[in-house]
């Protein structure tokens, strides 16, 4: 600086008594824009809280745009008035963020109009004069919603740096000028003016240095915000290529800054996914022709040799040329990995729900049918409009009580699960059974409000299970129950005897000229004497006896509660009568007679069911050597 031009600028101390007050306001080269002004001009989302009482200190405009609160009111407010999880909620978040390796965690913040957003909130402790206080930055992450909103905290606080610094200079240049007019007039005083300007060069000096500590103090800030955000920040010089990049931008691909000094936009090609490559080109070239305000992509990047991470990659030209070319470009990678594996997870939701092959059914609290799928339609009957709003009753078949509902209910709200299976009816009225799977969904609050419901159509299934019982405990020929079943129902019998100190009765027959019959006329002709009898069998027992045919041409009657001797004996009586009346077969009376065995339960010794048929067979024997039609009682062992 010449001589001259310091003694214009003592001449210029004289203009004003106000010179201390112009002096208080002449900012030094580099200041820069403190952090209020950052919090209050930035468009993300931020509160200042307190993390002891969790008051929440200041909130920017961008949060009260954001929850529809004013910022006195946000002022006013607890962050648990905002946040709708429990103290132990928080807790177990904080947790599965540290477990997981997440630098931020994710809560349910209720707006104004209490509406429920899903927030990723990212959270840094700073030092504010005495005072330690939580910063946190709120991104809406809520399901199906692509954020419009950028990240350009920290473009935004550089441009208003810009602009301040060049508003400053613009100030002191025409005070400058206004200083160098005055001075010319005022021509006295030089000596005295020129050590006071002397003295105000060391104050500005001062001045100026106590600046740039505190732009340094707020720079240092800004990247731990920007630390604490876990943004990646880049810089791309154009015309060389040149790319510059933070330590979080390097963290993300598995590199150091150091290792990545050099950088170009070419290198940082090899970082995007190749499927990926042509839509990043594409919309960051968009951009620099002009055709968007911002440039905004959701791509693959490596993160380290072998892994891919997700990341959301936003930037704008920062500078041009006089002639309006781009010369460079900012922005941030933020990563969404987390993000896009829930956006997978709900895309595979819905596509299992829509092709499972099982009907899915789902319902609120009411029991309104809210959903359903196409499996249920096809299965059902029903199009989606007809069940929609109705209840499941709509599919009832009327052959279920209100006993089987009211234990199916109880078990929902005890295990909150249910499974068995159902008939119900289509929509054109035909019954069908289905194998029905039922279960309460919970939300994040541990309430359930929904049911899921999943079956299947298994009519066939149970029509073939009913064919082959029917082939496991039926005679083929006479349908009369086989061997297995009156066992079984002999087991039932003896059983409930013993209980109620009641007796029963079993009868052995064997029909008398049978093998004649075989002999002289055929197979046919037997098998129609065998199914005719049958029928006369069925009709000379009570209801709740059972005749069964063990094979050939055997018998046995298991007659339950007999009542007295006489009775029993009315029954074998008229089972001698049904075998003994010819059977006309192709014009020709064929006639045979029956031997029956009879033995009683309960008896001494308490024999088991075999030992108990066998001692009617033996009585059958003794019949037979009696003469033949006619019954003989067993002796008891």
């Amino acid at each position: 600086m010449s001589f001259f031009h310091h003694l214009l600028i003592g001449l210029r101390a004289a203009v004003c008594a106000g010179l201390l007050l112009m002096a208080c306001t002449v900012r030094g080269e580099g200041a820069g824009p403190d952090f209020q002004t950052m919090f209050d001009a930035h468009g993300a989302v931020m509160l200042l809280i307190d993390p002891v009482s969790g008051r929440i200190v200041d909130a920017n405009p961008a949060a009260a745009a954001f929850y529809g609160h004013s910022r006195d009111a946000l002022r006013a407010m607890n962050i648990e008035q905002i946040n709708t999880f429990t103290p132990e909620q928080v807790t177990e978040e904080r947790q599965l963020a540290a477990r997981s390796g997440r630098n931020y965690f994710i809560f349910r913040h209720r707006l104004a109009n209490d509406s429920l957003r899903t927030v990723e909130v990212h959270s840094q402790p700073f030092a504010f004069g005495e005072q330690t206080l939580l910063l946190s930055i709120i991104h809406d992450i809520t399901p199906g919603r692509l954020s419009n909103q950028g990240l350009w905290h920290y473009q935004s606080m550089l441009e208003e740096l810009v602009s301040e610094k060049m508003a400053e200079i613009d100030a002191s240049r025409y005070r400058e000028e206004l200083l160098f007019v005055t001075g010319l007039i005022i021509q006295t005083g030089v000596i005295v003016l020129l050590v006071n300007n002397i003295r105000r060069r060391k104050r500005l000096q001062r001045e100026r240095s106590a600046m740039a500590r505190i732009m340094a103090d707020e720079r240092q800030r800004l990247i731990d915000i920007l630390w604490g955000t876990g943004a990646g920040t880049w810089e791309w010089h154009l015309p060389t290529g040149a790319v510059r990049v933070n330590s979080q931008w390097a963290g993300m691909v598995g590199r150091t800054p150091e290792e990545l000094a050099g950088l170009t936009e070419h290198g940082l090609r090899e970082f995007v996914h190749p499927d990926d490559l042509a839509r990043f080109l594409s919309a960051r070239q968009q951009h620099v022709d002009g055709e968007s305000p911002a440039y905004e992509c959701e791509m693959r990047v490596r993160s380290g040799r072998d892994g891919w991470i997700w990341v959301m990659d936003r930037g704008r030209v920062v500078t041009r040329g006089d002639d309006g070319t781009p010369l460079s470009m900012a922005g941030t990678w933020l990563e969404i990995t987390g993000k896009k594996q829930y956006e997978d997870k709900l895309r595979l939701a819905a596509s299992v729900f829509t092709h499972a092959r099982e009907a899915i059914m789902i319902t609120a609290l009411d029991g309104k049918i809210v959903e359903v799928n196409d499996a249920f339609c096809r299965i059902t009957g029903f199009d989606r409009d007809d069940v929609l709003g109705r209840t499941p009753a709509v599919l009832s078949s009327g052959r279920h009580d209100a006993s089987f509902y009211a234990a199916m209910w109880r078990a929902l709200r005890e295990s909150g699960h249910w499974q068995g299976e159902v008939w119900n009816r289509r929509k054109d009225g035909a019954l069908f059974a289905e194998m029905l799977t039922i279960s309460a969904v919970g939300d994040e609050h541990g309430r359930a409000p929904y049911y899921v419901a999943l079956f299947s159509d298994i009519t066939a299934q149970k029509l073939h299970e009913s064919e082959l019982e029917r082939y496991a405990h039926y005679d083929g020929l006479t349908g009369l129950p086989n061997r297995l079943l009156m066992m079984d129902r002999l087991r039932q019998a003896m059983a409930v005897a013993e209980r109620r100190g009641s007796r029963l009765a079993v009868a052995y027959l064997d029909l008398d000229g049978f093998k004649a019959v075989n002999d002289t006329h055929g197979h046919a002709a037997g098998d129609e004497v065998l199914s005719t009898l049958a029928e006369r069998f069925r009709q000379a027992v009570r209801e709740g006896d059972t005749i069964a045919r063990l094979g050939g041409d055997e018998f046995v009657a298991v007659l339950v509660d007999p009542g007295s001797s006489e009775m029993v004996q009315s029954v074998l009586q008229r089972l001698l009568d049904a075998a003994a009346r010819p059977v006309v077969w192709n014009g020709h009376p064929l006639e045979v007679s029956a031997s029956i065995g009879v033995a009683y339960y309960p008896q001494g010794g308490e024999p088991d069911a075999e030992a108990l048929v066998q001692q009617a067979d033996d009585a059958m024997y003794l019949a037979k050597q009696s003469g033949k039609n006619r019954f003989y009682l067993a002796d008891p062992a």
